[in-house]
């Protein structure tokens, strides 16, 4: 696909405490990489320190770059069975990718916890959820 309909793609994850944030960035590096990556710093719950790191992609080399790695390791093919049921009104795709198994280098789609929280917004044209569905529908089908 020459241009993708997509708009950007948005990765957050979540350091804790109890972790390396090196090792959550090179999660992160792992599961999307280029774009901006931002830092913030809050307090748990229970006071505990909490780092959010989000990168967020909008770039056509950067998104194509990493659209081409989820579809390389065959990320997409997974997500063919329920794609519609990820996608929100609002164009958005949701996905979460397992953070232990991205810092290994391996991507796949997380499971209870601990996870890449990844949004892309797909661009479609009418922005209705059918046409919305269809766009996510392709895209992913079209993937290897």
């Amino acid at each position: 696909m020459a241009s993708l309909p997509i708009r950007w793609i948005l990765a957050r994850t979540y350091c804790q405490a109890t972790e390396e944030e090196s090792r959550v960035v090179q999660a992160l590096d792992t599961a999307v990489s280029g774009g901006t990556l931002t830092r913030q710093s809050v307090e748990g719950q229970h006071g505990n320190r909490v780092i959010i790191l989000t990168r967020r992609l909008e770039s056509a080399g950067d998104l194509r770059k990493a659209w081409g790695r989820w579809s390389e390791t065959g990320l997409l093919g997974a997500l063919r069975k329920d794609v519609e049921s990820r996608v929100d009104d609002d164009a958005i795709l949701h996905l979460r990718l397992d953070k232990q198994k991205a810092f290994q280098g391996t991507l796949s789609l997380a499971g209870e916890a601990d996870a890449i929280d990844v949004q892309v917004k797909l661009k479609a044209y009418p922005a209705k959820p059918e046409e919305i569905r269809r766009v996510a529908r392709v895209l992913v089908a079209e993937a290897p």
